[in-house]
């Protein structure tokens, strides 16, 4: 699927509830209303995707700048959320398949360890719904769901 087909399909406003799992706490998982609102960037050549949600009744917001290289079959992206990140980018890398999926990978430092991997997958199954889903990536390459966002079309 190509950018113009994506923005087609997901541009406009959406609501739904943001799920922040924290396995290493007891209540291990937050759930809190989010908002997400997709439209074009850069005259059409980037999708901009931008979210707010909270947890512990601090708002948060985050935004996913994603481009898509068609002759390469690429998908880049930045990604910048005011919890998850310091004052860095993530930058990442992936696909998007025939559906409409966008699945990215990208790296954070975790000194002194090694570097841990994040994995974002954007889904759109029907007009009216979308997902938002994040993992956390250990060096072992096992994945952890960090984020759950699930969204339908406001209005």
């Amino acid at each position: 699927m190509n950018l113009s087909n994506l923005e087609t399909k997901l541009h406009g406003d959406w609501r739904g509830t943001n799920l922040l799992r924290l396995s290493w706490l007891t209540p291990s998982e937050f759930v809190s209303p989010s908002h997400l609102s997709v439209v074009s960037a850069v005259k059409g050549k980037f999708l901009s995707f931008t979210y707010t949600w909270s947890h512990e009744n601090k708002a948060h917001e985050g935004t996913i700048l994603l481009g898509y290289d068609e002759k390469q079959g690429v998908a880049t992206a930045a990604w910048a959320d005011s919890w998850h990140m310091s004052n860095k980018l993530m930058f990442s890398q992936g696909t998007i398949d025939a559906q409409g999926v966008i699945d990215l990978r990208g790296t954070y430092e975790a000194p002194p360890d090694p570097d841990w991997g994040w994995r974002i997958i954007i889904s759109s199954p029907t007009d009216h719904e979308l997902h938002l889903t994040m993992y956390n990536c250990p060096p072992d390459g096992t994945e952890d769901l960090a984020v759950q966002a699930d969204f339908t079309r406001a209005g």
